[in-house]
């Protein structure tokens, strides 16, 4: 770990020495270490011989730090620009300023428009098919990545952004207003008239409210069992994670975490209410992370079966690190394991009922009502 962080410092040190000019650059090259005056030898080649200009101080940077990074050999310490990082906090937010368009990228590298139904974007007039092809006075370009486009869109709440589409062959211009676009991470609705259904999509930091909103609604339509869907969710926050199963469990350990030289563990956080609901938790192969927190608590506490495939096994710590320019490192500190010490990472979770996928059902949620009409014993 400790290596690491020195590894990056002296990175931005030499990013920073290439601005500042030779006299420190030799200092750092010479008295950190002497393999970074390579970097520098290196460097000087491509600037007095490659054909073509070389990318900003900024870009050169962003370059090494990944290079450092990538050396590491883990799939989830990653480097994150601004853009890609404030992306993130939004989704992980559940909202943030914009117009209310899904925006898709083509295999041909056509970004796609298609307007969420009462948000700005539909009320200006835009449609769905829309190509968008100029942001304000930014023109989008089939290289661009689609963090650029959506960060170009995106803005504070009330501002306003205008747009340019191509439709069958016209320009049209729109000015649209932003507006506090909410991302709702918790779905419900009842499958019979005693049996409920809630679906997790991830975990922000909107999620346990949404829950207790879902809880209490499908609560006074006089649900009594419940089905919790957390196929295909990628995970999101440890604290949004420990405080979904306190609407679950009164109490109990949810995660262990082990570190370099330490081990911490997590109990369940107090929610406001506590079902106690025979319950049924579908999962799949894109179960991971945060979700399998939940999951494998649910299990190891005889609380819950879970229903389906083996989910995908994440089960590393991430801390996050937010840099001066906006950009991000993530880093992997510890493993976390299930109350009853089992690894994930690499492993996942075994479903107590396996389900095969099925043409035109859903196995999953036949599965659950043929275990919740057995009374979901446990």
């Amino acid at each position: 770990m400790r290596k690491f962080f020195l590894s990056v410092l002296l990175i931005l040190l030499l990013a920073a020495s290439y601005g500042a000019g030779f006299g420190t650059h030799w200092l750092i090259s010479k008295k950190s270490s002497p393999q970074f005056g390579l970097f520098w030898e290196a460097l000087e080649i491509l600037k007095r011989d490659f054909y073509k200009p070389l990318p900003d101080d900024r870009q050169i940077t962003y370059a090494a730090i990944r290079g450092v990074v990538s050396q590491l050999g883990d799939p989830y310490t990653v480097f994150l620009e601004p853009q890609a990082r404030s992306l993130e906090k939004e989704t992980l937010k559940g909202e943030f300023g914009g117009i209310g368009a899904w925006v898709r990228k083509t295999e041909d590298g056509r970004f796609i428009l298609t307007p969420m139904d009462g948000y700005p974007a539909q009320k200006a007039g835009v449609k769905d098919g829309d190509e968008l092809i100029r942001v304000d006075e930014t023109n989008i370009t089939p290289e661009m990545p689609i963090e650029q486009v959506l960060t170009l869109v995106r803005g504070p709440v009330g501002t306003y952004v205008n747009i340019v589409v191509r439709r069958e062959g016209e320009e049209i211009s729109f000015r649209i207003k932003r507006e506090r676009i909410e991302t709702p991470s918790v779905e419900w609705k009842l499958l019979k008239p005693e049996v409920a259904y809630i679906k997790i999509a991830n975990f922000t930091e909107r999620t346990p409210k949404e829950l207790e909103q879902a809880l209490r609604n499908l609560q006074s339509q006089g649900a009594s069992k419940l089905v919790l869907d957390l196929r295909g969710n990628p995970g999101g926050l440890i604290d949004s994670a420990l405080k979904v199963g306190g609407y679950f469990l009164k109490s109990g350990v949810m995660l262990h975490e082990r570190y370099k030289d330490s081990l911490k563990s997590y109990e369940v956080a107090k929610a406001p209410m506590v079902v106690d609901w025979p319950m049924a938790v579908l999962v799949d192969s894109g179960t991971a992370s945060a979700a399998e927190i939940v999951a494998g608590a649910l299990q190891e506490s005889g609380r819950a079966k879970l229903i389906g495939e083996r989910t995908y096994g994440k089960g590393s710590v991430q801390w996050v690190y937010d840099l001066s320019d906006g950009s991000s490192l993530h880093v992997t500190v510890a493993q976390w394991f299930t109350p009853n010490y089992r690894k994930v990472e690499g492993n996942g979770l075994e479903p107590d009922i396996k389900v095969e996928p099925k043409e035109e059902v859903d196995a999953w949620i036949e599965e659950a009502l043929s275990f919740l009409g057995k009374g979901g014993n446990q």
